[in-house]
C-alpha cells in the first residue's frame, strides 16, 4: 500500500472516529484503525463510523493498526510538508522519518 495524503486533514479526521476517547481504552488492546486505500481514495474507519478523503493512491491496500498506537505516532511526527506519505509493505508501515515493524507493534 503507498499513499499521499493531508497531514493535517487525516489526522483531523483520525480524531473525530476514534473509539479510544476513554482512558482505559487507550492501552495495548485499544481498538483498531482499519485504513483502506484504493483508487483515488482512503477510507479510515472504525466499527461505528468512516470517513473517506480524496487522495492520491499509487499501490491499494489494507491497514489494520490499533487506534492510540496510530495517533500518538502520528501526532508526533513533524513534518514541514502539508501532504505525507504512507507506505505499507510485509515488514513494516512507514511514514514521515518513522518505521513501525509490525514484528514489535
Amino acid at each position: 500500500m503507498l499513499f499521499v495524503i493531508d497531514k493535517i486533514r487525516f489526522g483531523k479526521f483520525i480524531s473525530i472516529i476514534r473509539e479510544d476517547r476513554k482512558k482505559s481504552q487507550q492501552s495495548h488492546d485499544s481498538p483498531y484503525l482499519r485504513i483502506r486505500a484504493e483508487k483515488d481514495e482512503v477510507e479510515a474507519s472504525s466499527s461505528n463510523s468512516s470517513v473517506t478523503i480524496k487522495t492520491t493512491v499509487y499501490e491499494p491496500g489494507v491497514l489494520f493498526i490499533r487506534t492510540t498506537l496510530f495517533r500518538r505516532v502520528f501526532r508526533a511526527t513533524h513534518i514541514d510538508e502539508k501532504f505525507i506519505t504512507f507506505q505499507v509493505d510485509k515488514k513494516a508501515l512507514v511514514f514521515g522519518d518513522v518505521t513501525m515493524p509490525f514484528e514489535t507493534n
